[in-house]
């Protein structure tokens, strides 16, 4: 150390008596670089060889400067170098210089060219003057913002995100200086214009590297489509942005629905098939609404789940109408509808036996109207067959094949009856394997006298309902009326018997009063129209 100190005095000392012409110049070469943020310092480490043919002895350094690319010298810097003194360093030798170099605040950015001067002298005391440059950075942001990136925080690497997940954005900032420096970040998600997410923060970047990340939920609200991911980094010096489209989805979708029948019966089964890729599992609402003819006719509603994958959904549809039928079919999750389709159908209601009336004819014969009911808009073939019995005994049996026709059809048959013996009767209707029996029983009452009216009684399956023609009634009154005027004639004549002696006030002569048999016109017997195409039975 002593030796070093005595050294250094004696450089010094000769250095001031020496004349600068009898200096020689060398140069030390570096491929290392300093990079300084102004207004801040930098520390570190560079390495310099001794690129020429010459050994020294004792190497010192001297001073430096920055010039900038036009050769101006730039001031504003500050620079320390450890060691100053350097022995034995001889050709091809490479020494580490530690630094330590400031910049003021005003220095512009750029590139500039750091210069540092050495005296080196050999063994035989030959003094050289060395020239080192170092090229020197100096760059104005305190950050280097690195490139941000966007994934999927419950599936990673996937190009869309669904909803209620995360997506997250991220990105690397590196603080060169040696203090805080305060930055605003910025993220929003938005379609058309739409905002649907915007979060600000204020962040302070520490020296070195630094992590920014944000979480953006994607809530069960937001409606499908293709989204704009906006992150931004602000701060005095500078402006980092990233941007993405990222694509919003439910992940189920309706991909095809099947019937299980086009036609099927009253009240019989039909289904309808839906099927949906599922990439989730998630509980959704199922609605169907079926109409007939636009009029409402059944709702139902029930929740569903639905597995990741291929779903196959059976729905029951209603078969209690007939007709044809449309069942509009929903998916739905909080209100939002997911899918929707629609099905066609038509429930055929079988014909059936509505009514049965009979009415009595001459001869002792009886007229049944058979009214049949087809509530389907198309034509069926059917048979109806009848069974009449009376005293244990079948009078009549048979089955005719018909067409029956939308809306409702009217048979009537024609049978030879016995009179005064309970009669019952059996009408079956077989039509698309189904049946309809009206059956009941009918009493003919024996021929009355001239004055009372037969009785004709109606009996259906459901109800019987009797009645009594206006003839019965009015030849009630026409006994009454002649019962009273054989009255009257009587009275008349005991009157004049007994009073004929004697003499009497004259009293004038009542108008003579008319019978009502005069004007009473005895009604027509009721004639029933007789279906043509149906056989006579007697």
């Amino acid at each position: 150390m002593r030796k070093a100190v005595v050294a250094l005095i004696l450089l010094t000392l000769v250095m001031a008596l020496l004349p600068g012409s009898s200096a020689q110049f060398v140069t030390f070469t570096t491929n290392d670089e300093i990079t300084l943020l102004r207004g801040d310092y930098s520390i570190g480490t560079i390495m310099l060889t001794n690129a020429g043919g010459f050994s020294f002895k004792i190497v010192s350094y001297q001073k430096f400067w920055v010039e900038d690319d036009n050769g101006n010298v730039v001031p504003g810097f500050n620079l320390t170098l450890t060691p100053t003194i350097f022995s034995d360093w001889t050709s091809q030798k490479t020494y580490s210089v530690s630094y330590n170099i400031s910049c003021a605040s005003n220095v512009s950015g750029g590139t500039y060219t750091l210069y540092l001067r050495f005296l080196a002298f050999t063994s035989d005391n030959s003094m050289y003057i060395v020239h080192a440059t170092v090229p020197l950075h100096v760059i104005e942001g305190a950050l280097d913002f690195g490139v941000a990136d966007a994934y999927v925080k419950e599936r990673p690497g996937s190009p869309y995100v669904l909803n209620g997940e995360t997506i997250v954005v991220f990105s690397h900032v590196n603080n060169i200086g040696h203090s805080r420096v305060p930055v605003h970040a910025t993220v929003s998600f938005s379609l058309g214009g739409k905002v649907y997410f915007l979060e600000n923060r204020t962040l302070n970047m520490a020296p070195g590297d630094n992590l920014v990340r944000f979480e953006v939920p994607v809530g069960y609200e937001l409606p499908e489509g293709t989204y704009r991911l906006e992150y931004v980094l602000k701060y005095d010096d500078g402006t980092y942005r990233y941007s993405r489209e990222i694509p919003v989805k439910f992940g189920v979708k309706l991909v095809g629905a099947s019937l299980q029948s086009d036609t099927v019966k009253l009240g019989g089964e039909n289904r309808a098939y839906l099927t949906l890729l599922s990439e989730r599992n998630v509980n959704l609402n199922l609605t169907v609404e079926t109409y007939r003819n636009g009029t409402l006719v059944a709702r139902t509603v029930e929740p569903t789940v639905i597995r990741g994958g291929t779903n196959v959904i059976e729905v029951s549809l209603p078969t209690n109408v007939s007709g044809g039928l449309t069942s509009l079919i929903e998916l739905t999750f909080d209100r939002r509808v997911i899918g929707k389709s629609n099905v066609s159908y038509k429930v055929l209601a079988p014909p059936t036996i509505k009514d049965v009336t009979y009415e009595k004819v001459p001869d002792n014969e009886v007229v049944f109207k058979i009214l049949i009911e087809n509530p389907n808009s198309e034509p069926f073939e059917g048979q109806l067959s009848y069974r009449i019995v009376s005293n244990g005994s079948v009078l009549y049996k048979d089955s005719l094949e018909s067409t029956i026709k939308p809306g409702i059809n009217e048979v009537s048959l024609r049978f030879n009856l016995p009179v005064g013996l309970a009669v019952g009767y059996e009408f079956t209707l077989s039509a698309m394997g189904e049946t309809s029996v009206s059956k009941g029983e009918l009493y003919l009452e024996p021929p009355a006298p001239p004055t009372t009216a037969t009785t004709t009684t109606t009996t259906t399956a459901s109800n019987t309902t009797t009645t009594t023609p206006a003839g019965t009634s009015a030849g009630l009154w026409v006994g009454i009326l002649v019962v009273a005027f054989l009255l009257l004639a009587v009275g008349a004549f005991y009157y004049n018997t007994r009073g004929g002696g004697k003499s009497r006030k004259r009293v004038r002569p009542k108008p003579k009063r008319r019978s009502p048999l005069g004007r009473f016109k005895r009604p027509k017997e009721p004639k029933f129209r007789e279906n043509r195409e149906l056989p006579k039975k007697k």
